[in-house]
């Protein structure tokens, strides 16, 4: 399948028209990618959105506070580095190949001249960042609304250690 079909296959592009998907098309390279390649690392600022082709990407990301780690697989069709998009953001997971990838990237600058080119384009994508932005709040908002229940019930328990009479 070629880059154009492939982007109008997936749900976030089907309604591009054929301009707006070759311009889009036009910025992006597609790369293959050998197993354990790391795209981005948490913490670091990522240089490209990806969309896997082919393969499986592990999307890993550890919670500072609790040392948590959570996994996820990614496979075909799936997205992947969209805060790479935005300047000065560090990535919020980290991603590596898990088996040969084939993906396609759009580097930050190219994502820029979108909006003078497609700006439609760019803006949907401005969207997807925005709906990631979302998920990674309510998951922090998860993550600390759980440590917050810890910190209380440790502190209870602590204080009915030195009064066995506290409710």
């Amino acid at each position: 399948m070629d880059l154009k079909g492939f982007l109008k296959s997936l749900p976030g592009f089907e309604n591009f028209s054929a301009r707006d998907l070759d311009t889009l098309a036009a910025v992006m390279q597609v790369r293959l990618y050998p197993k354990g390649h790391q795209f981005i690392a948490q913490g670091n600022q990522g240089q490209a959105l990806f969309i896997i082709m082919e393969g499986a990407v592990m999307l890993t990301r550890a919670d500072e506070r609790t040392g948590r780690k959570q996994e996820r697989e990614l496979r075909a069709g799936e997205t992947f580095g969209l805060l790479s998009l935005i300047d000065n953001l560090p990535a919020a997971a980290t991603c590596s190949a898990i088996e040969a990838v084939s993906a396609v990237s759009l580097p930050r600058i190219e994502f820029s001249e979108l909006f003078d080119a497609a700006p439609r384009v760019g803006h949907h994508l401005l969207y997807m960042v925005a709906i990631q932005l979302a998920r990674d709040l309510q998951d922090r908002n998860m993550s600390l609304r759980s440590l917050l229940r810890q910190e209380a019930h440790a502190k209870t328990m602590t204080m009915r250690a030195y009064n066995p009479s506290a409710p």
